[in-house]
């Protein structure tokens, strides 16, 4: 028995190396094939990955640091258009290959020592989150009726739509980065836990400054640092917000108990005041939401990091001196902003008083969404991953899209989009376009040439506006109006949009980006566009893909209103609804996995199990008005932060000699 159990381990041994150096060598291949087709930066990105892969192989350990500080802002869209996947997913396979690939060569140099398989209740967690991910996509393609034995094209995979198949691959790709990642946790140097578990802290730390920083300048450069009457709500680098939703909530919620950490932990006058400063920041971001439930999740988790701060003793680094000082920091800051933010305009008084009726709407909106589940199986496993918004466009009586854009080619090469508008004559008509965003330094007088038809005589919305994402500001609108395509003629039409929109801009609103959008006004009613162009005044070339022949590169579909049928806005709806109750009681021993290792560390006075579970608390309560499954890159950062939270229990015993760096 003896003599068969060493065989097999010692097959385990030699099979190991080859996978593990055969998985980095595919995660490698796509990270570099995505980043060959970038858009903007198609020389640039592949090599920046390569350095990526190959710093990652030196020092797998940065994973930790550089995913939770990077992500949140790793995504390009309204320059790429890309949809399916961005540069986020890019930067996670660069990260996972060179880890991938150290984690093989280790092995391969400590052949003699023994190499055990993934075991102890990481193994549990990890096996019971997979099966979930599997049942979800299955169920998905299922729903989506996919067609397993055709080859996806590109372009349809890529800038397909929430209510397509692709949108169950696009959830759950954040399953499979973190279903990956984990098995780090099993690689060298996982005896440090401990270690893995701050490098994911400090890469909060880094990335909620990131945030801070876009916030910024967006408040500067669009609605004015200090002007809190306008009905502007800071949405930073989440641009998975152009359909709405609380993207930034969600992220904020998990991220701003790390820069209370970074200042209880500080050492120095100079880190502690950085960190003050940080702190000042995120709850500058934090109130310009104007996200109700982010006030109050934030709010809970200080309240718990307060609390335990107390009642574990939890003693700053720089003394009890310090400590009063952070805590008179902290509590000034909450209350300053709060008065000066909220006292500084109405448009934060008018959401408060419309509570009563929101929470109406969107108790409404909860018994729609439940209404889906409409057999046993649905109820056990769910609708399928992703596929929370087909359902509801089509199902609910009010849930329809304010619009949409759909790319269409054929082998002919001839492609166009078909862009929808409003459903109902009683919506507003211009709640959903297609947009790209053009640099019109120096254009001078501009012009717009296009190639559009409808079924019937319809009419097509061209603006030209300044704008960072939901929010329009100066605009030029010209109204089209189009033949049928029988009496399109050769369908070429005409703008002049002038140049009066442009001109005088001084300050930092010449930093305001200006964005095309085009709008369908018809009922029920889609417009064929085949080409769109944007001319200056020296006959220079504006825009980019014009005649669609790239799919919707550099074009993206954005939503003004009218978010409901995109979000369920409440997580355990949302994985009811999705994943079912069986998705629902995985999450659930998830979450309390984690928790249970973040309390055991925390008794023991551990900083960083006290900021990770504020972390957690933070975002399981927002959890009760808001959904963010649906956002890859936050949730993914909240996998990495229970993965890293769990590892705190240390059950993956019997670690051999040849698993250490």
């Amino acid at each position: 028995m003896k003599v068969r159990t060493a065989l097999r381990q010692a097959r385990w041994n030699v099979a190991m190396p080859g996978l593990l150096l055969l998985l980095s060598a595919c995660l490698g291949l796509a990270s570099l094939g995505l980043a060959v087709q970038h858009p903007v930066a198609p020389l640039a990105l592949p090599l920046a990955i390569l350095l990526l892969i190959l710093w990652n192989a030196t020092c797998p350990q940065t994973l930790w640091f550089l995913l939770p500080a990077a992500l949140p802002v790793m995504s390009f869209t309204p320059w790429t258009g890309w949809w399916l996947l961005d540069e986020s997913d890019v930067l996670v396979l660069a990260c996972l290959a060179g880890a991938f690939a150290r984690w093989g060569i280790d092995v391969q140099r400590c052949r003699s020592e023994v190499c055990k398989p993934l075991r102890g209740s990481l193994a549990a967690v990890w096996g019971t989150v997979a099966l979930s991910l599997l049942v979800g996509v299955l169920r998905g393609a299922e729903d989506a009726g996919v067609d397993w034995t055709t080859i996806p094209v590109w372009n349809e995979a890529m800038y397909a739509g929430y209510d397509s198949a692709w949108n169950t691959w696009r959830v759950a790709k954040s399953l499979v980065w973190a279903l990956l990642i984990a098995l780090l946790l099993h690689a060298p140097g996982a005896a440090d836990r401990q270690g893995s578990a701050r490098l994911v802290a400090r890469g909060m730390v880094v990335g909620l400054g990131l945030v801070g920083a876009i916030a910024i300048w967006e408040r500067a450069v669009y609605a004015g640092l200090f002007d809190f009457s306008h009905a502007y709500r800071t949405s930073a680098w989440f641009w998975e917000m152009h359909v709405g939703g609380g993207a930034i909530d969600a992220y904020l919620a998990t991220a701003v108990p790390f820069a209370v950490w970074a200042m209880w932990t500080a050492t120095t006058t100079r880190r502690w005041v950085g960190a003050n400063i940080l702190t000042v920041l995120s709850v500058y971001v934090v109130l310009t939401t104007y996200s109700r439930g982010v006030y109050l999740a934030v709010l809970i988790a200080l309240l718990f990091m307060g609390i335990t701060a107390w009642r574990f003793k939890l003693a700053p680094a720089a003394g009890l001196a310090w400590g009063r000082r952070t805590l008179l920091a902290m509590v000034s800051t909450l209350i300053l902003e709060s008065a000066f933010v909220l006292s500084g305009g109405s448009f934060m008084a008018d959401r408060l008083a419309q509570s009563d009726s929101d929470l109406v709407g969107r108790m409404e909106h909860w018994r729609s969404g439940l209404g889906l589940l409409k057999s046993p199986d649905a109820w056990m496993t769910g609708l399928g991953i992703g596929r929370f918004s087909a359902h509801y466009s089509r199902e609910v009586p009010t849930g329809h899209y304010p619009g949409e854009a759909l790319w269409q080619g054929n082998a002919g090469n001839q492609t166009h989009v078909l862009l929808s508008g409003r459903h109902d004559s009683g919506q507003h008509a211009d709640l959903f376009a297609l947009t790209q965003r053009v640099d019109l330094t120096e254009a001078g007088s501009i012009h717009v040439r296009l190639r559009a038809t409808g079924e019937r005589p319809s009419t097509l919305l061209v603006s030209l506006c300044e704008r960072h994402l939901l929010y329009d500001f100066s605009c030029q609108r010209r109204w089209v109006s189009l033949k049928p395509q029988l009496d399109a003629g050769n369908g070429w039409i005409e703008l002049r949009m002038g140049r009066s929109l442009f001109e005088g801009r001084s300050g930092v609103a010449g930093l305001r980006e200006s964005v095309l959008a085009l709008s369908s006004m018809q009922v029920r009613k889609a417009i064929r566009i085949e080409s769109v162009e944007l001319w200056d005044s020296s006959g220079r070339q504006r825009l980019r893909n014009t005649n669609f022949s790239k799919g919707l590169q550099h074009w993206l579909p954005m939503a003004q209103g009218q978010f409901e049928p995109w979000h369920i806005d409440n997580l355990y709806l949302d994985v009811l609804i999705e994943r079912g109750l069986l998705g629902l009681v995985i999450l659930a021993v998830w979450v309390l996995w984690a928790l249970l290792g973040l309390w055991e560390k925390l008794r023991q006075g551990d900083s960083v199990a006290w900021a990770m579970a504020a972390s957690m608390v933070g975002v399981l309560s927002l959890g009760a008005v808001i959904s963010v499954t649906e956002v890859p890159r936050v949730t993914l950062i909240l996998m990495i932060l229970l993965w890293s939270s769990g590892g705190f229990r240390g059950q993956i015993e019997d670690v051999s000699r040849c698993n250490r760096l």
